[in-house]
């Protein structure tokens, strides 16, 4: 399944299936972190399992018993840098698709309460202004 969801991520976003791979992880374990522990132990259940056994049994305690506040900056960003591809553009599509994989997955509709919806907003997408 995560390589499934590799390919579909990467075709629409014009990375490598690779780099997805590297993301995926990153975007996974923020997400979880932000989501309530209720929220996080749901997802943990509903995700697939190769995508949720990256995560030590610690791991998914914490997700399970506490939260933390990222914002979508923080996810891109994140991405943007430990991925190494350097287009907050392309970081920002990438986190999207991954979540709207997620989203298709589990029947969670908003994830993260509109979290994503909001990126645009937040960044400038126009560098010619």
């Amino acid at each position: 399944m995560m390589g499934e969801i590799a390919n579909l991520v990467a075709q629409k976003v014009g990375i490598s299936p690779s780099l997805v791979n590297t993301i995926l992880p990153i975007v996974t374990k923020m997400l979880l972190q932000k989501s309530s522990p209720n929220q996080a132990s749901g997802l943990l259940s509903m995700l697939p399992a190769d995508i949720t056994k990256i995560f030590s049994e610690k791991e998914k305690q914490e997700f399970t018993t506490t939260q933390q506040n990222h914002s979508i900056e923080d996810i891109v960003n994140r991405v943007d840098k430990d991925a190494g591809i350097n287009n907050k553009i392309k970081s920002q599509n990438t986190v999207q698709e991954i979540m709207n994989m997620f989203q298709n997955t589990t029947g969670q509709k908003d994830l993260l309460g509109g979290f994503l919806g909001q990126a645009t907003k937040k960044f400038d997408l126009n560098p010619f202004d």
